[in-house]
């Protein structure tokens, strides 16, 4: 199964023990499925015997040794998993006076130690998103993921966040966006409500939420793509069993 094939699926290392439920919301919020671990032996377990993330974001010193180790693991360079380092930034260019690293020299230990991009604190969360869905979309052209899906007259550019119905742009949410992808993916294939909220929204995620959640996105779905939202013929419902796109 490749990286499109899924909802993006996102380890976050939390290496400083500094609290991040921010970041992890608005990731989650965002369209990420996201995975939180705190420090790096539990981030190596979970990358040992899990290899289909699509990125791994890491909070930490880019000077703490275990950081290092921890991009440099074969695991992780096997399967290309890009890395994004979000660090404390002292400021300043070169090594500081009183021998704290500088910004520059923060970044610098950072790729050298096998990150893809660093992003260092303060921060806004806009700016994270960017660079988490830009690593993203390098890692599945490289990948060979596809990268343009059709059904009908819908269209989309995954690597753009873009899709057209007959050639005309289409708004949709993070969310909508995601859904649409997975289902454009498995053309033809039903899926339970409960199948579309534990691949699509995450399996964490899924234990909170009620089915209907998905009834409500399909919905939003329909009056954005179908010709005749109550007579839908691209997002179709199979009575007892779930939602069809195809």
């Amino acid at each position: 199964m490749t990286p499109a094939q899924r909802p993006p699926r996102l380890l976050l290392v939390n290496g400083d023990g500094i609290g991040i439920d921010s970041l992890e919301r608005a990731l989650t919020e965002a369209g990420f499925v996201v995975v939180t671990c705190t420090g790096f032996p539990a981030g190596q377990q979970l990358l040992q015997h899990d290899h289909t993330w699509e990125l791994i974001v890491i909070n930490g010193d880019p000077a703490d040794p275990h950081l290092h180790a921890f991009c440099g693991l074969p695991e992780r360079q096997r399967t290309t998993i890009p890395v994004l380092v979000l660090g404390p930034a002292p400021g300043g260019s070169g090594t500081l006076a009183n021998g704290s690293i500088s910004s520059e020299g923060a970044r610098v230990l950072a790729l050298e130690a096998g990150a893809d991009d660093v992003l260092l604190h303060p921060f806004g969360l806009p700016e994270c998103l960017a660079r988490c869905r830009a690593l993203i979309r390098r890692h599945q052209l490289l990948s060979g993921a596809p990268s343009t899906l059709r059904c009908g007259p819908i269209e989309m550019v995954v690597e753009e966040h873009l899709v057209r119905r007959a050639g005309a742009p289409v708004n949709l949410s993070p969310r909508e966006f995601r859904l649409l992808q997975f289902l454009l993916e498995h053309q033809g294939r039903i899926w339970h409500r409960e199948e579309l909220l534990r691949r699509v929204w995450g399996e964490w995620e899924a234990l909170d939420l009620d089915p209907k959640t998905v009834d409500v996105h399909i919905h939003w779905l329909r009056l954005k793509l179908e010709e005749d939202p109550c007579r839908p013929r691209l997002i179709t419902t199979v009575r007892s069993r779930g939602y069809r796109l195809g």
